[in-house]
């Protein structure tokens, strides 16, 4: 099988990071940064009852908190996280992937498999999997993914 097709057939399993973490929506703004911090990741799952709910990226620490020179500690995830949060499939295609997360100008999505949080996709995720084409000698590939990355600025902020 030839690098085009492997790279079209390839699913979110194939390029999530398996590094999740979550807390109970009731945690505290400083604890999910602590939690953030320790496990050096940008983003924390929400979960309510044990449920994915929402999520809290660095953005959302800085846009919410830290910019309006607030204390982490006053605040709740509840009121910190981002919503809907934005899920897909582990055999969600990735470029459908990469529509969703332009289409809502987000960094991360969460892949559930049921209820239950099996991984995430960020732009970090990405960018490895572009490295991985644009290393290659498929043209293809090449301009399929360079098209993507000309939508950066779009999607990125």
């Amino acid at each position: 099988m030839n690098n085009i097709i492997n790279h079209n057939m390839e699913n979110a399993k194939d390029i999530m990071s398996n590094k999740i973490i979550s807390v109970e929506s009731d945690t505290t703004g400083l604890d999910i940064a602590k939690l953030m911090n320790k496990n050096r990741v940008g983003s924390i799952i929400i979960t309510k009852n044990q449920k994915p709910v929402g999520i809290i990226t660095e953005r959302d620490l800085i846009s919410k908190i830290i910019s309006q020179n607030q204390k982490a500690s006053d605040f709740k995830a509840a009121e910190i996280m981002s919503l809907p949060l934005v899920v897909i499939s582990p055999s969600t295609p990735i470029d459908e992937i990469a529509e969703k997360m332009i289409f809502n100008k987000i960094r991360h999505v969460a892949v559930l498999d049921g209820n239950e949080t099996v991984g995430i996709i960020t732009v970090s995720d990405f960018v490895k999997h572009f490295h991985s084409i644009l290393s290659s000698d498929q043209s293809y590939n090449k301009k399929l993914y360079q098209d993507l990355i000309e939508d950066w600025e779009y999607w990125a902020y």
